[in-house]
């Protein structure tokens, strides 16, 4: 009877767990928190929830425990404070070691207070070169959970797709405040901050489209560049920072340090490229999670963005948006929104919509043959009304220009005049030599010359300077060759990049000349506009290099500037071959709109 009941009770147990629902790894995975990284953690959380954008703190790069003191910015936000304030700070902890702990000032007290009591002296000499500025973030934040509203179920729906784990959906606060349009100094950008040759693996990334500024298209990328690094590193901590630092920066620093604890990593790792941002991106992110799924206890409630409504297709061939748009009763804001991987070429006619590419349109925004929506400014009065008023009544629901527009800052404007410039009409701009965008003189207008000729070109073969941002696997595809063969015909390895400076044969079998040189300056014409869309040069300092120094430490190290754009201000400067006491005039930029923008410094997207 015993025998009976146990087969009976196990035969039930069975037949009850098949019905619960089925569990993936994704549900099951927990995010690792080592406690080693607390301080860390708790650091960012204090920038994420507790000091706006128009705040910061001076504290300490190796030990973020360490806060001297929070500094407020005026509106202009202006860091010319930060300096004195670092200086004065500075200065006390040399006179700490001066004055041996004796006869201390106030100032030297307070600094003094802020260590462990048995600091050594070797500890307060190495932290007169830590006192480091960290913006505030906690307005930028609050804004983005509100639009994240906007995205988040997409990129459960993703996560779920490809099998990963949905704290994964919380990366942009890191990357970018939800913000779409963001942009950082080296290029990355949109919602998840993809570099340009990163997000070429999975999407279109080209003079006329830019997907990685698209979120739903975006979101499948990231997600799977995050899946092949958990592939290769096969732990969350290490796969997460080498989104930041990249999937072989990360390898090395495990072979390194002989460990895969991410704290260990973190405190030991020393390389030129794994700086601040690399070795915290961790423990941001973690602090990130924290914030977000508990957004009520720091922000209080807050109305989330909902999802936008629209219909998709895909254009079956190259077609101007000029042709494109009287079929569809939309304003440009609709256009530009809902399809935010479209550049400025596109929108001002300079290009045409490429074959393939998806197109987005407002629900029920096909127009009648009886009434046609013209975006021309010369359409008739009752036509924009009536086009307006529908597509108020259709969409009301769902995408409110006002609503986008105050979750981007707090009521702030829309950035389109930056990433997607408004022009008069969709028809003001001919296909056919349109001017470039005004306030952003040509490259060779700069430089004196065609800068991204061929030269020497014989029976179909000629040679390059390899330029700034310029990588064999670009060539190769501006040639529309397999990289193999520039690399054979380079003499390069298999495994072998292109050095900047480096003289690179090219052959022209499946492409013309010209069209590779088109191509080579849209590539970089780009990287200029998407740029000073969001950055102005504020003034030049001169500065001497000094022995030791080079191109990487001079830009991502000591001002915060990308290479070309020290190239463009100094184009006698022979940039891979810089001499001690050069002279260089360096730009110092700054964002057009600081409230908007990446949230990454400089050193985490130049690894």
């Amino acid at each position: 009877m015993n025998l009976k009941r146990t087969t009976v009770f196990f035969c039930l147990s069975i037949f009850l767990l098949c019905l619960l629902p089925k569990t993936s790894k994704a549900d099951v995975e927990r995010l690792p928190y080592p406690r080693a990284l607390y301080h860390k953690v708790e650091f960012w959380k204090k920038i994420y929830t507790k000091h706006t954008s128009f705040q910061g703190i001076l504290h300490d790069s190796e030990d973020p425990s360490i806060i001297y003191e929070s500094v407020d910015l005026p509106k202009s936000r202006s860091q010319s404070i930060v300096g004195e304030r670092r200086a004065i700070i500075r200065e006390a902890i040399f006179g700490i070691l001066r004055k041996r702990g004796q006869n201390l000032t106030t100032t030297e007290r307070l600094v003094l207070a802020k260590f462990p009591k048995y600091a050594s002296r070797s500890r307060l000499l190495q932290a007169t070169e830590n006192i480091r500025f960290q913006l505030g973030q906690a307005d930028r934040f609050k804004a983005g959970v509100v639009r994240s509203g906007r995205y988040l179920k997409h990129i459960e729906k993703v996560l779920r797709d490809e099998g990963m784990p949905e704290f994964l959906k919380f990366l942009p606060h890191v990357e970018s405040s939800f913000y779409p349009f963001a942009f950082s100094k080296v290029g990355a950008a949109g919602l998840w901050q993809l570099m340009p040759n990163t997000g070429r693996k999975y999407i279109r990334v080209d003079y006329a489209i830019d997907m990685r500024l698209d979120p739903w298209l975006a979101s499948q990328a990231a997600i799977k560049f995050l899946k092949e690094n958990i592939k290769m590193l096969k732990e969350w901590p290490l796969a997460i920072t080498a989104y930041n630092h990249g999937p072989g920066g990360v390898a090395r620093a495990v072979r390194d340090v002989g460990s895969t604890d991410i704290a260990e990593i973190a405190f030991q790792y020393s390389s030129p490229s794994f700086g601040f941002a690399s070795r915290n991106f961790y423990p941001q992110f973690l602090a990130a999670v924290q914030v977000a799924q508990d957004y009520e206890k720091y922000f209080g409630a807050l109305d989330l963005d909902r999802p936008l409504k629209f219909e998709t297709f895909v254009i079956d061939k190259d077609t101007y948006i000029k042709n494109l748009a009287p079929q569809y009763r939309m304003t440009t804001d609709d256009w530009k929104l809902l399809n935010p991987g479209f550049r400025p070429p596109i929108f001002e006619n300079r290009r045409p919509i490429p074959k393939g590419v998806l197109v987005r349109v407002v629900p029920g925004s096909k127009a009648r043959s009886n009434l046609v929506a013209s975006l021309d400014p010369q359409s008739t009065k009752a036509s924009a009304k009536i086009q307006k008023q529908e597509n108020k009544d259709r969409i009301l629901d769902v995408f409110k220009l006002g609503t986008l527009k105050s979750s981007m800052q707090g009521g702030a404007k829309i950035k389109n005049s930056k990433v997607l410039p408004a022009v008069p009409s969709l028809e003001s701009a001919d296909g056919e030599g349109a001017k470039v965008r005004a306030g952003i003189p040509s490259i060779n207008e700069l430089m004196g010359e065609p800068k991204y000729a061929v030269k020497d070109v014989v029976a179909g073969k000629g040679w390059i300077r390899v330029e700034i941002n310029e990588t064999i696997s670009q060539v190769a595809d501006w040639l529309n060759v397999p990289v193999a063969d520039v690399r054979n015909w380079n003499a390069i390895e298999s495994r072998g990049q292109a050095r900047l400076g480096q003289r690179l044969i090219v052959k022209f079998s499946s492409t013309s000349t010209q069209e590779f040189e088109q191509q080579r300056e849209d590539y970089h014409t780009k990287i200029r506009e998407d740029f000073f869309a969001n950055y102005e040069v504020d003034k030049f300092v001169e500065y001497e290099v000094k022995a030791g120094e080079n191109l990487w430490s001079i830009c991502f190290q000591k001002f915060d500037i990308p290479p070309w754009l020290l190239e463009q201000f100094n184009p006698e400067l022979v940039l891979w071959d810089m001499k001690p006491k050069a002279k260089l005039k360096i730009p110092v930029v700054k964002e057009t709109d600081p409230a908007l923008g990446s949230n990454q410094s400089m050193d985490a997207r130049a690894n």
